[in-house]
């Protein structure tokens, strides 16, 4: 397998190599994401770039990228976000400026239907293991998730924001409460109520 210094002082591009790589960290990235609800476990790192035929040599290299993107985006990105911009035959990366739903906005206490529960659910799933932290273009005429999503965010509008691109994504309060959701589905848990920060959830029947 292609390694990370197999490309340092290249100066052509093999488009076979370059997608290895790209399979490799984003299978990375899977894996990271179990620590979520696991912040106590330790993520073997030697036992993954083995199975994935790393050599050891890259071990550090790897790491060492992933907590540089880690610290970029805690403070050079802490109050923006990027963004792909095309113009022409151009891409560009841009940022805008985080424009979440203020918090004074949000009720103290929220009501959701059993329903509106299974719909968050599919929706942050969908946005972060399909999408990949893409968003949903309502406007666009498409699948049945988008009009499910068009009709959320209009019956609890801060659990979504609407980017500068016209493209709706989770708020930080939506995407927390699915990720709680998921968790709860996991680990076959009955929702009643939910807790997050100073906001609480309430789930009823549909009835």
């Amino acid at each position: 397998m292609t390694s990370v210094s197999d490309l340092k002082g290249s100066t052509s591009y093999n488009k076979e190599q370059f997608r290895k790589i790209l399979r490799v960290l984003n299978q990375i990235v899977d894996y990271l994401e179990k620590f979520e609800e696991h912040y106590e476990k330790k993520f073997n790192f030697s036992k993954l770039v083995e199975l994935l035929g790393i050599p050891r040599s890259e071990v550090d290299d790897i790491i060492d990228l992933f907590l540089n993107f880690q610290g970029i985006f805690e403070m050079v990105f802490k109050k923006h976000r990027l963004q792909k911009y095309r113009a022409g035959n151009q891409v560009y990366l841009i940022t805008e400026k985080r424009d979440n739903y203020k918090a004074h906005e949000i009720p103290e206490t929220i009501t959701l239907s059993a329903s509106h529960i299974k719909l968050l659910n599919d929706i942050i799933y969908v946005f972060k293991h399909v999408k990949r932290g893409k968003g949903f273009d309502i406007v666009k005429n498409g699948s049945e998730l988008l009009a499910k999503v068009k009709d959320m965010k209009e019956a609890h509008p801060y659990l979504f924001e609407l980017r500068g691109n016209g493209v709706v994504y989770p708020s930080e309060l939506g995407l927390k409460l699915g990720e709680i959701i998921i968790s709860y589905n996991k680990s076959n848990k009955e929702l009643d109520i939910i807790q997050i920060n100073n906001h609480t959830i309430r789930v009823v029947d549909n009835g």
